[in-house]
């Protein structure tokens, strides 16, 4: 046989293997692991045990078994006390019955195994010095799950058991696992420590660490027992415990008050050296977290969570890992909107709102836009996971209401209890609890990758009501959905808050307010309620200085101010609408673009500073080429086209900011002019247009090196004034006939070159 027909029949034979341990793992439930490790021996990095396995068939017939184990060495495998035939590559253990079974007889296999167990960077079983410890789960590993490094499994999401452990220790080792200590075992100079997990878990969730422990206990009064608190950490850390966990009851309190009971029967903590790991009542937490303070107690809170989400009901597949770690996200702020109450957690859902928007999909986080129900297993632990869940959680919450949201959570928690869920499973769910058909919201926000985006196109007002009309668009996919409940703010001069709702469905709608006073601004989802392609900057000016908005990506400089003023910029994550008329070399930003609004703002003088980076991830489609030529464009409403605006550029080509002497209420764009546009330092076909002073009010002065024709518009496009300008000119525009307000100067050269500004009359 020649080799290479010999390796691909070798290759084929290994895919059948495989293909064949993975359907008969599928159809195997296990019931419950007795895991007994004789020996851990921390000097040589192996271990040595056995593992009683009871199993039944999952469904149909079972003439057979797999189990994973990776990288050990397996000794023997008993059946009913004798040995029996089994085949082992490194990764799956498979081994036939001499009886077939069928579902609701179960069968009971001891297998021997010893070795060097597999670790990764973070996941796998660790060594420590003298200490030992697992994580259940690797962010390199694909398949994620890590039972497999110290005992035989079906090492899945779905499959969940119960377990015992029997680990024997030298002294002053201990050995802490899962669940309640149950007895330690005198065995000659060791000693055996019994634990019991009575809850089904999967295997991630297993865990065992051994080493030098001191214990600190404490007992958290639930709402329908009392629940032992164990701490486990090294002699030099057991002062710090109180400190650093000095919220941990109260934080216990909020979720118990949100998500029900506490769901296991301790509360438990270890110190490892890598850590931050949910196992089941044992979480595996690292060093230099227990240091006295409260610094990382979100990180605790986190893990905590994952008791109800991730540990009680568990994502479905790996895919959908929001489901354990989106909320745990969310229950970081959660926690501190519970304890503190201060307002802090608010302003941490808006950074990392911006964050995820700026991020999510670039090289810097998941380099895609995904769906959340089926996030690949490469950035399975990435920021789609965690923090584009955690927005997608807050923003389920303000959809349904907190009456309706935690009802309906804590019972979806109990119909899943010990088992496995999808996004589906749950949609489905909070449809039938709450009556609200969620298929609309699951589809766009967790079953489509993106951000939806809304804007108010206008306000229009019909007797003594307003109409408004709101425009969606989406960020990091083509499509629009529908049902999208949006929060419409009202604000009056003396700055009152009155709100409505309306349902956005298609790419535009619109509805009439029945307002209870005279609205100065209209806003969109005011109090951030929903996690769309916009990110918001509220301010009350009421002195001069710098005031810097970095979730807006500008800077304002107010140079005056008289009584105060309020001004909110918000910055979307979309594209700005296109020119009404395409401009020959002027290219739009297909990204992002800023909208201002405010009350008062009359009161105050202020410059602007817009922010530009072609390195960021944040203008790179726009700044293409060297020869291109940034600009910044303007508008004072949708029905208003965009023109140039005269500022200041602050950096280089590729990054800085365009300065602006006079903020206005309106949208703002970046653009370019493409390279062969950008000549407006040639006499010979530039126009250099300038108009000055601006603001102004009595008179405007208008130059330009080249002649041609001068046509002023109101804002409303009238024609004002035409005017020939001879070459070089200067006219003089008398304003007394106008009112306040914004006007539009075009010139057009003798080659048909135009060029615009806009000018502010002030009365």
């Amino acid at each position: 046989m020649s080799k290479a027909r010999f390796f691909m029949l070798s290759a084929l034979l290994l895919m059948f293997l495989d293909v064949f341990s993975q359907s008969i793992s599928d159809s195997v439930d296990v019931l419950s692991y007795s895991i007994h490790l004789d020996e851990i021996n921390t000097a040589e990095q192996t271990i040595q045990g056995h593992t009683v396995v009871e199993l039944t068939s999952a469904g149909g017939v079972l003439s057979g078994s797999a189990l994973q184990l990776k990288d050990l060495t397996v000794d023997s495998v008993l059946f009913e006390g004798n040995t029996t035939n089994f085949s082992y590559d490194g990764e799956t253990i498979t081994f036939e019955f001499e009886d077939e079974i069928i579902p609701g007889e179960s069968l009971v296999f001891d297998i021997y195994y010893h070795g060097s167990p597999f670790s990764e960077s973070w996941g796998g079983f660790h060594f420590a010095g003298e200490y030992a410890y697992n994580l259940g789960v690797g962010f390199e590993s694909i398949p994620h799950n890590l039972g497999k490094t110290w005992f035989p499994c079906v090492d899945n999401f779905s499959d969940k058991a119960t377990y015992e452990y029997y680990v024997s220790v030298e002294e002053p080792k201990k050995a802490v696992c899962g669940g309640i200590l149950q007895e330690t075992i005198p065995d000659g100079d060791k000693t055996i420590y019994h634990w019991v997990m009575e809850n089904p878990i999967p295997t991630y969730l297993a865990s065992v660490a051994i080493g030098e422990y001191e214990l600190y206990e404490d007992t958290f009064e639930g709402t329908e027992a009392d629940i032992p608190i164990q701490i486990w950490v090294r002699p030099s850390e057991i002062d710090n415990v109180a400190g650093s966990f000095v919220n941990l009851k109260s934080i216990l309190e909020v979720f118990e008050t949100h998500w029900g009971p506490y769901p296991f029967s301790r509360v438990g903590l270890v110190s490892t050296s890598n850590g931050a790991m949910e196992h089941a009542t044992n979480i595996a937490y690292p060093y230099g977290t227990i240091n006295g303070g409260t610094s990382y107690e979100w990180l605790y809170a986190h893990e905590l969570s994952h008791m109800w989400f991730g540990d009680k009901v568990t994502c479905a597949s790996a895919e959908e890992m929001w489901l354990n770690e989106g909320w745990a996200v969310f229950n970081e702020l959660l926690y501190r909107e519970g304890i503190y109450g201060d307002g802090s957690w608010e302003e941490e859902y808006r950074d990392l709102h911006k964050e995820v928007l700026h991020y999510a999909h670039t090289p810097m986080g998941d380099d895609e836009y995904y769906a959340l129900d089926s996030v690949p297993q490469e950035v399975t632990y990435g920021t789609h996971s965690y923090d584009k869940g955690g927005l997608i959680v807050h923003t389920l919450r303000n959809y349904l209401g907190d009456e309706a949201f935690f009802p309906a959570m804590q019972g979806f928690l109990e119909e899943y209890a010990y088992q496995s869920a999808s996004s589906e499973d749950l949609m489905n769910f909070l449809t039938s609890e709450t009556g609200v058909d969620m298929e609309p919201f699951f589809q766009n926000w967790v079953f489509s990758p993106g951000f939806p985006h809304f804007e108010i196109d206008s306000v229009v007002q019909e007797a003594d009501n307003f109409r408004v009309f709101v425009q969606q668009k989406s960020k990091g996919r083509n499509q629009i959905f529908d049902q999208n409940i949006v929060e419409v703010f009202f604000r009056d001069a003396d700055w009152q808050l009155w709100s409505d709702t309306i349902i956005v469905s298609g790419s535009q709608r619109s509805k009439v307010f029945d307002v209870p006073f005279e609205p100065a601004m209209v806003m969109l989802d005011f109090e951030d309620k929903m996690a769309d392609a916009t990110t918001d900057e509220n301010v009350t000016v009421d002195e001069t200085g710098t005031i810097s908005l970095s979730r807006a990506s500008v800077v304002i400089e107010v140079e005056s101010i008289t009584d105060s003023a309020f001004l909110r910029v918000t910055h979307h994550w979309a594209a700005p609408d296109s020119l009404f008329e395409p401009v020959t070399g002027l290219r739009l930003s297909d990204y992002r673009y800023w909208s201002v609004d405010g009350i008062d703002l009359e009161n105050m003088q202020a410059s602007c500073r817009f922010y530009y980076n072609k390195n960021n991830y944040l203008d790179n489609t726009l700044l293409l080429n060297d020869g291109d030529e940034i600009t910044l464009l303007y508008r004072p409403d949708q029905n208003t086209d965009w023109q140039q605006l005269d500022f200041t550029q602050i950096g280089p080509a590729m990054i800085g900011y365009l300065e602006i002497d006079n903020l206005e209420k309106g949208e703002y764009t970046l653009a370019v002019w493409e390279e062969g546009y950008t000549d407006i330092d040639d006499p010979a076909s530039s126009t250099a247009l300038r108009a000055y002073p601006n603001p102004a009010k009595d008179f405007v002065t208008i130059s330009s090196v080249n002649a041609g024709l001068i046509e002023i518009f109101s804002a409303n496009g009238q024609l004002i004034l035409q005017k020939k300008l001879e070459n070089p000119g200067m006219i003089n525009w008398h304003t007394s006939g106008q009112t306040s307000g914004a006007y539009f100067i075009r010139h057009t050269n003798t080659q048909g070159k135009q060029s615009s500004q806009k000018v502010i009359i002030r009365k």
